[in-house]
């Protein structure tokens, strides 16, 4: 169970609640089990709680955590090296330009995209995975700028997906839908 409070007074409203809740159901809160993370700016005492007070939190695969490093890392390294295990596999399979960018596109875009559309993103995370993605499409060294290798195919481009560029419009997107008059749903 979830539950996201205020303040200390809304903490104690849903203890005795869930007590309230246990005598009538019998069914009881595991209170060893049951934790406490901050959000905002309170600062939790661990005397003022029976319970354990985290300082980081795992919802639905994604960690938050105050701590920026402890965070990228919590969230972001094990799709580091799932790309780069991607990336090593695909290495030697005699790939076009094209191919290569077909399987970013497909494999790497995809990975990075699903955590970003949910916590920020640095940009030095963003240049570390361009930095993969680039020595896999040239085998080394960029061989053309960035901004060429974005434009279409029409333009002497060969059509790549900047990440960052995905990243703002994703954000854009959610701001859209969020503000529209229209919306009717309850998030």
């Amino acid at each position: 169970m979830t539950c996201f409070l205020k303040d200390i007074a809304s903490y104690h409203r849903l203890v005795a609640t869930l007590q309230l809740f246990s005598r009538f159901s019998n069914v009881h809160v595991n209170n060893e089990k049951m934790e406490i993370f901050a959000i905002g700016r309170h600062c939790l005492d661990q005397i003022n709680f029976p319970h354990k007070i985290r300082t980081s939190i795992k919802i639905l695969g994604i960690v938050f955590d105050y701590n920026t490093s402890s965070r990228m890392k919590a969230n972001f390294d094990s799709i580091l090296k799932s790309i780069k295990d991607i990336l090593n596999m695909w290495k030697w399979g005699g790939l076009t330009l094209l191919g290569k960018i077909q399987i970013v596109k497909s494999f790497i875009i995809p990975k990075v995209l699903s955590k970003a559309a949910l916590i920020t993103v640095t940009g030095d995370l963003i240049k570390e995975i361009n930095s993969l993605i680039y020595r896999f499409i040239w085998k080394g060294n960029d061989k053309i700028k960035l901004a060429a290798l974005i434009n279409d195919i029409e333009d002497g481009g060969l059509k790549m997906l900047d990440i960052q560029s995905m990243i703002l419009a994703q954000r854009v997107m959610v701001l859209k839908r969020f503000a529209n008059k229209d919306n009717t749903s309850a998030w």
